[in-house]
């Protein structure tokens, strides 16, 4: 049985949350805030155990025995089968740009890459780049009425050409989940490879590469209630026999070859801080003690999945009821599984800047834009128009939050 958490103890965890005067947080998807337990592990480690890769002396071996349990969890959160099928790198772009030149570097003309219309530039721009290697990049379009993928018509796109399909896991911009199962069984059945930008879906709800079937999947810690650390997983034997661009000296084997360069060891550190936020979780909503670090982390974001259900409710029926306010994706209730409580809207009468300046005076923040969606507002024809206002909510945020939120939408004459 899903557990529910108090979310006031929740909170306690996240010193932005408790200073006097705090605003409310709803620009979470473009970074969350960052728990007690990260900042406490960023601070030990420069303190501590600050040192470069592969020292022998103290704090070098303790160095590398927070880059290997840092590793362990991360496999451990995303159900990988071994850390060595983890890379850390800059951010997910960065590590999503190296990883499709190395597979640039195995492409012939002609060969096909599928993107679709509801992704984050970020999985969309390395895979245009391979076009300069002869690749031919198809678009999976989307249902406009509600933001989802057109999953039948990805059957028509996917051929014997066919190399990779790049699908997000959730959308940034409109929050619909899509069935990344389905596309990898399309996928697989014409032996491409699937690729997974779970940014976005991270701290909502749990990820296990093995019931998605993918490939590869990156995510970003700052999402997660870490720092601004990138993570790449990818099946090793891929890993493995892939060209990646790499200094000489580097490892020669995953994840060295993919880890150019020293990292930021103390942002690493920090995602292994927020993943024991995670724990800690897990720990609080156990019905008897789980037995190992997986399952902690998998309670917890199960739990944390079914609050978001009640967030999301509470969104759509409040901002709906507000006249001349547009959502666009999945607004019916009945399709909550469907989306994450990540709601895009317009408002007549009001750019998108001028609510969300509105909203900004009134201590609450929201986002803007196109949040680097850019393929999903040319999509809609919002792009010339200022995009749309973006409200996320995670698991720390409260109903009083959205209340207010709606409230001064409301007022916004």
């Amino acid at each position: 049985m899903i557990q529910v958490f108090d979310v006031t103890r929740v909170r306690e965890h996240f010193p932005s949350l408790t200073r006097p005067r705090a605003p409310i947080y709803l620009d979470n998807p473009a970074g969350t805030q960052v728990a007690r337990e990260t900042l406490e592990a960023v601070s030990d480690y420069l303190l501590y155990d600050n040192a470069n890769h592969g020292g022998v002396f103290a704090t070098g071996q303790r160095s590398d025995a927070m880059l290997a349990e840092a590793r362990a969890a991360v496999a451990d959160f995303l159900g990988a089968r071994s850390p060595d099928e983890i890379a850390f790198g800059a951010n997910m772009t960065t590590l999503t740009f190296g990883l499709s030149r190395a597979i640039g570097r195995t492409l012939g003309a002609g060969d096909e890459i599928v993107v679709t219309r509801l992704d984050h530039d970020a999985n969309i721009a390395p895979w245009l780049a391979l076009e300069e290697h002869g690749a031919v990049v198809r678009w999976l379009d989307i249902r406009a009425e509600d933001c989802t993928l057109d999953l039948e018509a990805l059957e028509t796109l996917v051929g014997p050409r066919t190399k990779l399909v790049a699908v997000g896991l959730a959308s940034n911009a409109v929050g619909t989940v899509n069935d990344v199962a389905r596309v990898a069984r399309v996928a697989h059945a014409a032996g491409a490879w699937v690729f997974v930008d779970a940014v976005h879906y991270a701290p909502h709800g749990p990820i296990d590469v093995a019931a998605l079937d993918c490939d590869f999947l990156a995510c970003s810690a700052y999402k997660f209630f870490g720092p601004h650390v990138g993570i790449l997983w990818g099946r090793y034997a891929l890993l493995d026999r892939l060209p990646a661009y790499k200094v000489r000296p580097a490892g020669d084997a995953p994840p060295d070859k993919f880890e150019t360069g020293t990292q930021s060891h103390e942002g690493i550190a920090g995602t292994l801080g927020a993943l024991r936020y995670l724990e800690w979780l897990g720990d609080e909503l156990a019905e008897s003690p789980p037995h190992s670090r997986r399952e902690r982390l998998q309670i917890a974001m199960q739990a944390i999945r079914a609050r978001e259900r009640d967030l999301s409710r509470a969104l759509l029926e409040g901002l709906q009821a507000l006249p001349g306010l547009r959502i666009w994706g999945i607004t019916d209730r009945e399709r909550l599984d469907a989306r994450v409580p990540t709601v895009s809207f317009t408002l007549a009468g009001r750019s998108p800047r001028q609510v969300a300046e509105h909203l900004a005076r009134r201590d609450i923040q929201v986002w803007d834009g196109n949040y680097y969606a850019l393929a999903i507002m040319e999509r809609l024809g919002l792009e010339e128009k200022g995009g749309m206002v973006r409200v996320g909510a995670v698991h720390y945020n409260t109903h009083e939050d959205i209340d207010r939120l709606v409230e001064a939408v409301a007022a916004r004459r």
